[in-house]
């Protein structure tokens, strides 16, 4: 038997393999499968994940499960909300007014009956699907509230009406609690006929898309992903009766394998590769959304009201280039891919040009199939005011004799404080753009400050399977008197740190302290080039190292601090993953 166990977000994701771990040993006959369902991802990415093989159960939460139960016949558990989690939500989100819980009747009415039996007041909307929910959302923002709490459902559309958004998790004990009453069902459930050992091989053996024939070649079974596209089935049919084996459908490359199980021959069809068609090389990287930018999201949506953004949108959708000014550690890159968002072009995801190096962008101009000469794209150029004044100079002579600005959307990021004032050569692009300036957080009232700790709190709660409550009055006071010189990216780093280290329900201020002080070590330790102090060494005093052996050596350094961990590593030194592999590569 099979359990397909989706998560929507990250801690509960963690918590259910630890609590299926503590007890798979009692359940030996039931196979279990854990899968995190991104809220961009939606109905597509669930029914796929449904489809992969065959499930006897699936257990999930809140919208998630609402929705499983209408695009399938398999079995649901929802883990639900227990009166604790529902106390921690409502302690949490204590410091903010005007707020709102918005969810399915799975959360709504758990929380109703706790709320009143506390007496505690908080507005309660309930929906039935994603058209009620927009409308309910909108009605909300009309009310004049500007905080929901709600599941991964409400959170992927309270963003559309720039509402922030407290998500409320299931502790473990609720989480254990649907787990074993799960399997409970399951261990009651008997299936002995011929079509559950052939269903048993297949999940042991295929994956999304399958098709089994009987022995004179009539079609017996195939997976639900080859009956809900025609096109996809007729294309593997011919495949299969020419003899062939791999054929490729929506810029997909897929491969046929087949197997023999009794009387029966079963095909499995695979997507090996999917064909991207934009260029990612040294000069152009796509700009995609990491991990964090809901909570970028929800942290801009705090500082700026609506009209911030109605302005965003304004000059997303006309033929003039943008400048985004604004001190360092503002997540200048995260705007650039709203604006992109907020844009009339096909493709929602910019393009990160890299004019650090002249050469790079010499390149780019006389290769006739660079991106400088494509169009419809949205072009975000990073810290365009601290580039030497001969590659401004460059770019700008060439987007002025191509067009390229007529036939893109240029982003410039300026990247420096209102009070320096705009270097003379670039008065002229200031004047021909839309200026969009970002004020520091110093200059964030202390209202919007307790709610931008309210958000990354939630928000650590949802990726990490332990819970903090909130934060001491004398932590708050602290933090709203420190000066954030890298701004929201020290003021989120410390504060997680914080969520990470304390070993209380609440952050304190030695906990703040402490983040502090890393985070200064940290910076301290990146501003300044190393050192080394062994007596003996292979170099004379007139070889000095080159600034490209000095580079590869730091990024070697932070690879093995962080145990070989690419990802972590690259986002540490702030390059691409392929900037990384590129030093490398040639450290090989």
């Amino acid at each position: 038997m099979n359990v397909l166990c989706i998560s929507p977000y990250q801690s509960m994701h963690i918590s259910v393999q630890q609590i299926y771990n503590t007890y798979a040993d009692n359940y030996p006959n039931i196979h279990v499968y854990f899968e995190k369902l991104d809220r961009h991802e939606g109905i597509p990415a669930l029914t796929d994940m449904l489809n992969e093989r065959h499930y006897d159960m699936v257990i999930s939460r809140g919208g998630t499960s609402a929705l499983i139960k209408k695009i399938t016949n398999i079995r649901v558990i929802d883990v639900g909300i227990s009166q604790y989690d529902i106390l921690s939500i409502i302690q949490a989100s204590s410091r903010i007014d005007k707020i709102a819980l918005v969810g399915f009747p799975e959360i709504t009415e758990p929380f109703k009956r706790v709320a009143d039996r506390f007496e505690k007041k908080v507005p309660i909307y309930s929906i039935k699907n994603d058209t009620d929910l927009n409308e309910t959302l909108k009605n909300v923002k009309a009310s004049g509230f500007n905080t929901v709490i709600g599941d991964t459902s409400v959170e992927t559309m309270a963003e559309q009406y720039n509402l922030n958004t407290i998500f409320i998790t299931s502790g473990e004990e609720t989480i254990k609690d649907a787990l074993l009453n799960g399997f409970s069902i399951l261990e009651e459930i008997s299936i002995n006929q011929d079509q559950k050992q052939l269903f048993v091989h297949l999940l042991n053996e295929f994956n999304q898309f399958f098709a089994v024939f009987n022995a004179d070649g009539t079609l017996y079974l195939k997976s639900n992903g080859l009956i809900v596209d025609d096109s996809l089935w007729e294309r593997f049919e011919s495949t299969i009766n020419k003899n062939m084996n791999n054929f490729n459908y929506n810029n997909s490359y897929f491969k046929i394998d087949s197997k023999q199980y009794n009387d029966k021959k079963i095909y499995d069809l695979r997507r090996e590769k999917i064909w991207n068609d934009s260029k990612n090389d040294d000069f152009s990287q796509l700009l995609m959304d990491n991990d964090k930018s809901i909570q970028i999201s929800n942290l801009y949506h705090t500082i700026y009201d609506d009209r911030f953004f109605n302005k965003l949108e304004t000059y997303a959708q006309d033929d003039t280039n943008i400048v985004i000014l604004g001190e360092k550690g503002m997540s200048k890159k995260y705007l650039s891919i709203l604006i992109s968002k907020y844009s009339n072009y096909k493709s929602k995801v910019p393009i990160l040009l890299n004019l650090e190096s002249e050469k790079f962008f010499n390149a780019a101009m006389n290769d006739d199939k660079s991106i400088l000469y494509e169009s419809g794209q949205v072009c975000v150029l990073d810290k365009f005011n601290n580039l030497p004044y001969k590659i401004q100079r460059n770019f700008l002579n060439f987007i002025d004799e191509t067009g390229f600005a007529s036939r893109n959307k240029i982003i410039f990021i300026f990247e420096q404080k209102l009070s320096d004032g705009i270097d003379k050569n670039l008065e002229g692009l200031i004047a021909n753009s839309h200026l969009v300036t970002l004020k520091p957080l110093r200059d964030v009232l202390g209202n919007s400050v307790s709610k931008l700790i309210t958000i990354i709190i939630n928000d650590y709660a949802k990726h990490n399977a332990k819970m903090v409550t909130g934060i001491s009055d004398l932590a708050l006071d602290y933090l709203l008197n420190q000066k954030w010189n890298n701004n929201l990216v020290e003021f989120t780093k410390v504060i997680n740190s914080s969520l990470a280290s304390t070993e209380s329900a609440q952050i304190g201020v030695k906990d703040i302290q402490a983040a502090e002080k890393e985070y200064k070590d940290l910076n301290y330790l990146y501003s300044h080039d190393h050192k080394s102090y062994s007596t003996v060494t292979n170099y004379s005093s007139n070889e000095a190292k080159t600034l490209h052996e000095i580079t590869r050596e730091a990024v070697t350094n932070v690879l093995f601090k962080n145990s070989g961990n690419k990802t972590k590593t690259a986002k540490e030194l702030e390059i691409s993953r392929a900037t990384l592999w590129r030093y490398l590569k040639e450290d090989n």
